[in-house]
């Protein structure tokens, strides 16, 4: 009886101290807090125009009076060259003039370094620079379909790519890949058919081969070239069976700072809403602002 009411006595205690422990305020000081621009501007020597939106941060502690407060109107814009002005951005309409908009004169080139220049007098001067990285040799590129049974009896297509990778230089690869459908509207009074458009959406991948191969932002594969420097390389992809829908396979050289980006950005988002998981910061490039500018050479291959 008596180690009866010890163990009530001492449960009771625990219980109460949760409780007491639960209840308490604990003050803090906010984290450092600079007013910054933000954007992310990701060009290839596939692009013949750009398009940016410029945002701004806010304080854990502020308040924000509502989700278009976030754009930063009446910025300005201008993209450098291997040190000279190249393209003056204008904004793309006076209701949306945190869109800032322009053709470029002609495609990046390799070896050049582009610089980016945002401005806005409530603001830093924001910037940042990348030098175009060196072309590439992609062999082939193919998909296999239904080259592997799940055990729920799934269907899963292989994707493979040959690269070859140039010797001596640190080298970093992104592999995308799409499917698109296009869109129709029907005339119930002529009984037409018309196409409107073709839409092209990521295509979940659902496990790499090389285990050194890492998910980045929007559904794609990133790796070096430390493992493979001068060599050949096969990545390898496995993804559900699209029945023999055409893939869009997007093959680019990127840079180092967009691959540190594009990852930390992904495990930003798979840790959002998970408490056991540890807080993830975003890799930025841009001096005095959040975000991300890269260049990157791309290829593009339609595989049936």
């Amino acid at each position: 009886m008596k180690k009866i009411l010890f163990i009530l006595t001492i449960s009771s205690f625990a219980l109460t101290s949760c409780e007491d422990f639960f209840s308490q305020t604990v003050e803090i000081d906010p984290p450092p807090y600079t007013k910054q621009l933000s954007f992310h501007l990701n060009l290839s020597d596939q692009d013949s125009t750009v398009r940016m939106i410029l945002g701004r941060n806010y304080g854990i502690l502020e308040t924000v009076p509502n989700a278009n407060d976030y754009f930063v109107k009446g910025g300005t814009a201008e993209l450098y060259k291997d040190g000279q002005k190249w393209l003056t951005l204008a904004p793309l309409s006076n209701d949306s003039s945190f869109v800032l908009v322009g053709n470029l004169p002609q495609p990046l080139q390799i070896g050049s370094t582009y610089e980016i220049r945002a401005t806005h007098p409530d603001f830093p001067l924001t910037s940042a620079s990348q030098t175009m990285p060196n072309d590439f040799v992609v062999d082939s590129a193919r998909v296999k379909r239904n080259a592997i049974s799940g055990q729920f009896g799934d269907e899963f297509d292989l994707v493979d790519v040959f690269l070859k990778d140039q010797g001596g230089v640190r080298n970093y690869y992104e592999f995308k890949l799409t499917s698109g459908s296009y869109a129709t509207s029907y005339d119930p009074n002529t009984g037409n058919i018309d196409t409107i458009g073709y839409y092209e959406y990521p295509v979940y991948l659902e496990e790499f081969s090389d285990p050194n191969v890492a998910f980045g932002v929007g559904e794609s594969g990133l790796i070096s070239d430390q493992f493979f420097d001068g060599q050949s390389y096969k990545f390898q992809v496995r993804i559900y069976s699209n029945s023999g829908s055409a893939l869009t396979i997007r093959v680019r050289n990127i840079t180092e700072e967009y691959y540190k980006w594009s990852r930390s950005y992904r495990a930003k988002f798979d840790a959002e809403d998970n408490p056991l998981v540890e807080p993830v910061s975003v890799f930025s490039n841009l001096v005095d602002g959040l975000g991300i500018f890269s260049v990157a050479r791309e290829k593009v291959y339609i595989v049936q």
